[in-house]
């Protein structure tokens, strides 16, 4: 039996050297991706009143419920202004835009890498920190509940930002759910990991932190892996195999005989 205890140990141990580099060479295509491509990591504060001002202009927002036509939250900002659709009627009416957190949120965002939410807070308060201010919405599907199936459906939601511009300009844009999973490309018109839209979303989404979308590896540092990481764990797998087989004890018995049709008992 010692021919294939050694055989065996000698694969465990190829393999393991195998999964070894693998494994120092993935780290080291990670840790250079990360060097090049930093993720873009974003705090966000809530603003709740609804006249305050930005970039040395009024921002301003008014509720609106013409007779016969849908409610609009109006956005003046400056001499600019935009209506939004009010996609979730406010079931109690609470201060300021407490009232639309279900579906709406006035922020002021910046990059914060390396920082801790403290020091963020006390740059911004010290103007340290140039930040920007954005209007997000949610809009879940038409024709649903939005408390029943109109929460469940989330493939169906679509986000809109309105970014007030220090220039007095309003910028726009509309983005659906994010539904590219694994490795796959991001879809067109879609929420894309890594940008301040996603992150800004996320805190409109109900249980963001339990039921929210789908990680996608593209673009990312596990991307950078390439075949080392299923190779790695393959390789793994192959060296604990066969060091379980260099392990094990030797049969006692002489196995099942096709001539006799029966297993011969203990060797004596």
């Amino acid at each position: 039996m010692l021919p294939r205890r050694i055989t065996a140990l000698a694969i465990a141990i190829l393999a393991a050297l195998a999964a070894f580099w693998c494994v120092r060479d993935m780290s080291a295509r990670i840790r250079l991706f990360l060097q090049e491509h930093p993720p873009n990591i974003y705090a966000f504060l809530p603003l709740l009143a609804r006249e305050f001002t930005f970039a040395d202009r009024t921002v301003s927002l008014t509720d609106e419920s013409p007779p016969g036509k849908p409610a609009t939250l109006l956005v003046r900002y400056g001499d600019a202004e935009v209506r939004v659709p009010v996609t979730i009627p406010p079931r109690h009416k609470l201060p300021g835009l407490v009232t639309h957190e279900d579906w709406l949120r006035v922020m002021l965002f910046a990059p914060r890498s390396g920082m801790t939410m403290e020091a963020f807070e006390e740059g911004v308060r010290t103007g340290k920190i140039e930040t920007r201010l954005a209007i997000v919405s949610r809009t879940p599907p038409e024709g649903f509940d939005p408390e029943g199936w109109g929460a469940v459906r989330k493939k169906d939601w679509t986000f809109d930002f309105w970014e007030l511009k220090t220039d007095g300009s309003i910028e726009h844009k509309t983005l659906k759910y994010p539904t590219a999973r694994g490795l796959k490309e991001p879809r067109p018109g879609e929420l894309h990991e890594n940008t301040w839209e996603f992150q800004a979303a996320l805190l409109l989404m109900p249980n963001a932190g339990k039921k929210g979308p789908t990680h996608n590896f593209y673009g990312d540092a596990l991307s950078a892996a390439g075949w080392r990481l299923p190779a790695s764990a393959f390789c793994g797998l192959i060296a604990t195999v066969a060091l379980a087989f260099a392990a094990a004890p030797a049969s006692r018995g002489g196995g099942f005989s096709w001539r006799t049709g029966r297993t011969p008992g203990p060797v004596t």
